[in-house]
């Protein structure tokens, strides 16, 4: 088994160097040899040529292309321009035809059938010797034409490809991967060319004689099957780096896997039709090409498959040598991972972004061949600019594959590494003992630092009922359904009329939420209606310094006032060194199968933020109900998304206390389902990863309490999700190589939980009985927190905010 292990390894890394080092250093050296005794033969001939545009819903550049071609550097006598419309719906048809007085044609499929299709159409009334194949968004250099058609004074010569270039490569990650990789891509090219033949043609810029062109399928990727049959008739396929054109690339990781697949799965399609071009006999040397530039590389995934496999055979098999290789291995394979997870954030370093690149292209790879072999070939495309016209496949099956698979690759390399580095599993064990500290210090020592500081460090409150002056602030957005049953909850309070202000600032609204309000309008509810949306710090921003209350309250439009709220949350402000208060807003969800779960969440929260008030500051107010002093607001980043936490710990961060009042009582209805339960818990776990990013809210270690309570029942519990897998990763870790009681009860313990809230996946109706109920909720909680972390540090979570329906 161990020589088999071995054998398979060798011959894998054999084979994947050869494909990325040993191929080129092999079209080198034959090159150099052949260039030694053979000079392509290249001059200025004139012939008649005909450039052929593709194009499908090209609205935003064919008018651009149409004046590129048009000023390219040839007779114009001899030059014919001719534009396939594969159908477009947008303007792309109507843009060309305001180019017909200037000579260019249309020729338009009434039906959507793929760009060969369309080429075969169009080169039988092409009225040029030399085809010239280009894409719409395909821009050539003045004499890119001249340049290309040269070539053909060689009669052996049956088609050329030119030089193109990536522009704009500094967009995107994405775009700069894409552009370096191309770089080996054109190298390749040129030793190719020197050998015998470039493999394959390229859509933006390539020739061909018109005789050679013959009808493709339209399965067929046109620059690469049709190159095959010209090879397979005898004429040679050359490179021309002069000829040259810009396009632009992707832009995004996503689009270029998208086009990946498309490509390798119509390419393989084709070869596998073209097989002879694989034939030594009939293609020579250039048999030897295309199977190690296409064929090989179309495979290489299942190469580093083997060859993974055969490291994780071998190191268990106790044969050390590989254990190096392993690791390294790994490594890249989750430097690759954490690309995946930051794809879109600009400022990566590129030893991660890079890794990523080459694993989604295998991906793609096998993605492609996958589909070839099934049968389902796509002949149809969209164009990777097109952002709004391309639809992405819903990929959540696929985004689960790829986290549990980095788990398990984390799980198997820290089981390898530690069996054989000789560190009798040290680290293991230590990280063992830490998460699972931090997760019971996370939901039980912390309370309970908690319940001893509160009962030796106390700090009363003095409460006094005053009557400051207050402004009641109520941001909404499309609140037609709540917004009338809050002003007259709002006109209702116990305060006095003369000393209370209500004021809506609507963001935006596009329903009926202003046409309500301004029915109530009076001396004392004010509707402030911005007519852009902006988002609702942007909104507290504008509206605050126009304030002039003592006191501002922030509501949310849901959250419905006890009669006495008012009241008992003012009374905190008679104690000087409090600026902040924080209500207790009960949420009535019995209508929801979590209902309960959630209530007990929040009781738990109400009584963690009762201890910290004691002594110190609540670590953020509750966004329904909160009060400052006016002058202690600090205006924040406009684009900050949770904006109840950091306008309330800036209060903190100045001095003064946040505290909470649970007699000032509100309560908000919640009819939501689980999916938006999940939503909402992801935004703000977003909300808090953006401000800790931003350093907005953000206490200092130099505010010890205030940064304890914050580094604890914050930032902690926001990481809590990434404790509890790393606990259960190391869990089976240490179970499978010591077979100790403890770790497998701990397997055992954490298995039956998830299988708990497993179960409560499955139970459509309110779930009743707590064992599955209190585990699924945790659950879904941290799986949100999860995904929130991620937005946030991804940046993909919007400012605006999303009104749920509540009913």
């Amino acid at each position: 088994m161990e020589n088999f292990f071995l054998a398979s390894f060798v011959i894998s890394v054999c084979i994947i160097l050869y494909i990325f080092i040993g191929y080129p250093c092999l079209i080198f050296i034959i090159g150099s040899i052949k260039g030694l005794f053979r000079k392509d033969e290249k001059s200025d001939i004139e012939p008649t040529v005909t450039l052929i545009i593709s194009a499908f819903n090209e609205g935003d550049c064919i008018s651009e292309k149409l004046e590129n071609s048009l000023s390219l550097d040839y007779t114009d006598e001899k030059f014919e321009i001719i534009v396939v419309s594969d159908a477009s719906t947008d303007n792309t048809d109507s843009v060309v035809k305001g180019f017909v007085d200037r000579g260019v044609s249309l020729i338009r499929s009434e039906e959507r059938l793929g760009k060969t299709a369309g080429l075969n159409l169009a080169v039988p009334q092409a009225k040029g010797e030399i085809i010239v194949f280009s894409d719409a968004n395909a821009m050539y250099q003045k004499d890119a034409i001249r340049k290309l058609v040269r070539n053909f004074f060689n009669k052996r010569i049956g088609y050329v490809v030119g030089h193109a270039k990536y522009g704009d490569i500094d967009s995107s990650n994405a775009s700069r991967s894409e552009n370096n990789y191309w770089k080996y891509e054109i190298f390749l090219k040129k030793m190719e060319s020197r050998v015998h033949s470039v493999v394959g043609g390229d859509g933006a810029i390539y020739a061909i004689r018109k005789e050679l062109y013959e009808k493709l399928l339209i399965t067929d990727i046109n620059d690469f099957v049709n190159p095959l049959q010209i090879i397979l008739k005898g004429f040679r396929g050359v490179f021309e780096p002069e000829a040259i054109c810009w396009e632009s690339p992707a832009g995004s990781f996503a689009k270029e896997f998208q086009r990946k697949v498309r490509i390798v799965n119509r390419s393989f399609t084709g070869l596998i039709r073209m097989k002879a071009a694989m034939n030594p006999f009939r293609t020579g040397l250039f048999s030897l090409q295309v199977v190690s530039h296409k064929l090989l590389r179309w495979f290489i995934p299942v190469f580093v498959a083997i060859c993974l496999l055969s490291f994780i055979g071998t190191t268990t098999q106790n044969v050390k040598t590989f254990q190096c290789g392993f690791l390294l291995l790994s490594v890249f394979l989750l430097s690759s991972y954490v690309g995946y997870l930051f794809a879109d954030y600009f400022k990566v370093w590129p030893m991660i972004y890079y890794p990523y690149f080459f694993v989604s292209a295998n991906v793609a790879l096998v993605i492609g061949l996958y589909k070839s072999f099934m049968g389902r070939v796509q002949t149809t495309w969209t164009t990777a600019r097109n952002s709004e016209a391309l639809k992405l496949p819903d990929r959540n099956w696929g985004r689960f594959f790829i986290h549990l698979s980095a788990i398990v690759l984390a799980c198997i390399n820290i089981t390898i590494v530690c069996r054989f580095a000789g560190i009798n599993f040290f680290l293991l064990k230590v990280l063992f003992l830490l998460t699972s500290f931090l997760i019971v210090y996370i939901y039980f020592g912390y309370p309970l630092v908690l319940l001893i500081l509160s009962r030796f460090c106390r700090k009363p409150i003095e409460l006094d009922d005053i009557l400051p002056e207050i402004n009641l602030l109520i941001c909404a957005y499309n609140e037609e359904e709540v917004i009338e049953e809050k002003i007259k909850n709002s006109i209702a309070l116990d305060y006095p009329n003369e000393k209370i202000t209500i004021i809506i600032a609507s963001d935006g609204s596009t329903d009926k939420t202003n046409q309500l309000v301004s029915a109530y309008e009076s001396g004392r509810l004010i509707l402030m209606a911005y007519p852009e949306r902006s988002g609702k710090m942007a909104v507290i921003n504008k509206t605050v310094p126009k304030l002039s209350g003592e006191i501002i309250i922030f509501s949310d439009a849901n959250t419905m006032y006890k009669k006495n709220a008012m009241r008992k949350l003012v009374r905190n402000f008679s104690d000087p060194s409090v600026g902040a208060v924080s209500a207790d807003v009960i949420i009535q969800n019995d209508a929801t199968d979590f209902g309960q779960s959630e209530s007990a969440y929040y009781r738990y929260e109400r009584w963690i933020q009762e201890k910290e008030s004691s002594f110190g500051s609540i670590i953020g107010a509750d966004g329904g109900m909160y009060a400052i002093r006016r002058r202690l607001f600090v205006k924040p980043s406009s684009n900050i998304i949770l904006d109840d936490f950091v306008v309330s710990m800036n209060v903190a961060l100045n001095g003064s206390r946040l505290v909470y009042d649970r007699a000032a009582i509100g309560y908000e209805q919640s009819n939501i389902s689980r999916k938006t339960e999940f939503l909402r818990k992801s935004r703000v776990i977003a909300g808090a990863v953006q401000s800790f990013l931003q350093n907005e809210g953000v206490p200092s270690i130099k505010n010890k309490g205030l940064f304890f309570c914050y580094f604890s029942h914050k930032f902690l519990r926001w990481l809590t999700p990434i404790f509890l897998i790393l606990f259960f990763a190391v869990s089976v870790a240490l179970y499978l190589l010591l077979d100790k009681t403890i770790y497998g009860y701990s397997v055992f313990l954490q298995l039956l939980f998830y299988l708990a809230a497993f179960c409560g996946i499955f139970l459509n109706e309110r779930i009743k009985i707590p064992i599955i109920s209190q585990p699924f909720y945790f659950c879904l909680v941290n799986a949100a927190a999860l995904y929130g972390i991620y937005k946030g540090l991804c940046n993909k979570q919007p400012v605006m905010w999303q009104t749920f329906k509540r009913t």
